[in-house]
């Protein structure tokens, strides 16, 4: 799937917060170009015994169906940005909605909203982490939100390969694993691991590159 702009630096700003008149564009993009990478994360999570979940950056919320078909017995929790993917999420899960299995929420800054200290037992986010400022102090809030025992997981692109896109050149910081070790685990984590995996993407002249990417599951 191509890009709804060509314009890159209005991509980049519209992958942090798709928003107007590209908004649904940019999320049906995000979700078909990361689907594979989204999916791999939502295999990592050790989701035995879970019943809360949070998840931040949920995007138009397509790979939801993918994650009960995993574990039916999940309340998921969201948190998102941009109010135009609440609106697709919401109208795309409305029966998770109805069932009151999921609910989404709107963060208006990069600060995470309320929410009951250590209720969740996993967290895990995708492609999000290179749009905070402060990357320390947003993964204490999220070390405060997990229950005793539990885990969050983290899908990334590689650095190097991340830093080379054209559409990266404003709004996004990338990190090394060893770089994203260090911060997860002064605030608190343990048990760092970390899974590499390489995936084909499509390119605009019609050919595929090889994507490298990260899947790094910690825990409290």
């Amino acid at each position: 799937m191509l890009p709804p702009t060509t314009d890159n630096l209005l991509l980049g700003r519209q992958l942090r917060c798709p928003e107007g008149a590209l908004a649904k564009e940019v999320g049906a993009y995000i979700f078909a170009s990361n689907r594979n990478m989204i999916e791999r994360s939502i295999d990592c999570l050790p989701l035995s015994g879970v019943k809360q979940l949070l998840e931040i950056g949920f995007g138009n919320g397509a790979h939801l169906p993918y994650l009960f078909a995993k574990a039916p017995h999940l309340h998921y929790t969201g948190i998102e940005r941009s109010e135009a993917m609440i609106a697709d999420a919401t109208a795309l899960n409305a029966e998770l909605v109805e069932q009151g299995k999921a609910v989404f929420l709107h963060a208006l800054t990069e600060e995470l909203p309320p929410l009951p200290y250590e209720s969740f037992g996993v967290c895990f986010c995708v492609n999000t982490y290179y749009f905070i400022t402060n990357l320390r102090a947003y993964f204490a809030q999220v070390y405060s939100l997990l229950r005793q025992g539990g885990s969050f997981v983290l899908g990334a692109i590689g650095k190097e390969f991340g830093e080379r896109m054209p559409f990266t050149k404003e709004v996004f910081t990338f990190y090394t694993p060893e770089q994203l070790q260090e911060l997860l685990l002064s605030v608190g984590f343990t048990a760092f691991d970390l899974q590499t995996f390489t995936e084909e993407i499509p390119t605009k002249r019609g050919t595929t590159i090889e994507r490298p990417f990260q899947v790094i599951t910690v825990r409290k």
